[in-house]
């Protein structure tokens, strides 16, 4: 049986039904009275061994606040799981939806997006069948995933800095050398510290002063893309460039965010001119010239690659320099 309490901020529901309390608070009594009816009707299901019939929009209003928010990468899952929402198969109960209807919003996306982002999105709705299956949710009790083709991924991009390109960013940046004097020299430093290091943009602005070693010529990035903690090398350039960020936040090496980095490095490539490389370029420009002094497992632990396959393609190296290493 439920209660609800009014308070100075609106309506306290609880419940207390075979063994579970909850409670929540809502602005209207009304809503506290549907949040109660509803979540005892979903805790008797529960105990009843039942699925609970949720549209996969609230499955993943659901998933958006509980569960993405702890991730790394979480807001830019939240924002594919937001289109996800948008779309009609949103509206259907979770339980009800295969392999079929699936396949029907695969090539719906597919007209909008190219297949890589696809493929994410699909990585990150698996995820959510993967929690909505589990005891405690109680959403779904299969998972028709394993039974829709994944569209072939696109080819790698190839795009690379060509000589003097990124000079030419970093001048109408307005980076001279030294400590940056506004954000958008930052961007400067960022840019060509990504060109030394390999590190994402995500990485270089996430940087800590309490994980930077220069005395060690080390990074710790306690928490990378692929969950795993990493310690990145820096080369004499690179501990130059960290030490001109001195003094500018006791805690932060960079003040940017995601969105001003992006914004100021777009603004630089076109008042310099240039067509082409993104920020992200700049890691594929570093993997290339770094695959030139250390082989492939010396790489991929710098980097943060669990599989050294993944790297193959930076070693661009014909077959005839690969044969003048032979002699």
């Amino acid at each position: 049986m439920a209660s609800f309490r009014k308070y100075a901020n609106g309506w306290r529901a609880e419940i207390f039904k075979k063994g579970i309390r909850e409670s929540a608070t809502f602005p209207t009594k009304r809503e506290a009275q549907e949040w109660a009816g509803k979540r005892e009707s979903e805790i008797a299901s529960m105990r009843a061994g039942q699925v609970i019939r949720w549209t996969l929009a609230e499955v993943l209003d659901k998933y958006i606040q509980d569960v993405s928010p702890t991730k790394s990468s979480g807001d830019k899952e939240i924002l594919r799981l937001r289109v996800m929402q948008r779309d009609e198969i949103a509206e259907m109960v979770m339980q009800d939806i295969g392999p079929a209807d699936l396949a029907a919003w695969r090539d719906r996306r597919l007209k909008c997006v190219k297949p890589a982002s696809v493929l994410r999105e699909i990585g990150s709705l698996r995820a959510v069948w993967k929690q909505a299956k589990k005891g405690e949710w109680g959403y779904v009790d299969h998972d028709p995933w394993p039974d829709v083709t994944k569209p072939s991924a696109s080819p790698p991009r190839e795009t690379v800095f060509e000589d003097g390109q990124a000079e030419l960013i970093v001048q109408a940046l307005g980076y001279t050398g030294g400590t940056p004097q506004t954000k958008r020299q930052e961007a400067a430093v960022a840019l060509l510290l990504s060109l030394e290091t390999a590190m994402r943009a995500g990485e270089i602005i996430g940087m800590r002063w309490p994980d930077v070693m220069l005395e060690k010529r080390l990074v710790r990035l306690p928490k990378t893309k692929n969950g795993d903690a990493r310690d990145v090398p820096l080369s004499k350039k690179a501990v130059a460039l960290i030490e001109h960020m001195k003094g500018l936040d006791p805690e932060r090496v960079f003040t940017l965010s995601s969105a001003l980095l992006d914004n100021y490095y777009r603004q630089g490539r076109d008042l310099a001119g240039i067509v082409g490389p993104t920020f992200h370029d700049a890691r594929a420009t570093a993997l290339t010239r770094l695959s030139k002094k250390l082989d492939i497992l010396e790489l991929a632990k710098m980097v943060g690659h669990r599989d050294p396959r993944s790297l193959m393609i930076y070693y661009r190296q014909s077959a005839t320099e690969i044969a003048a290493k032979l002699d």
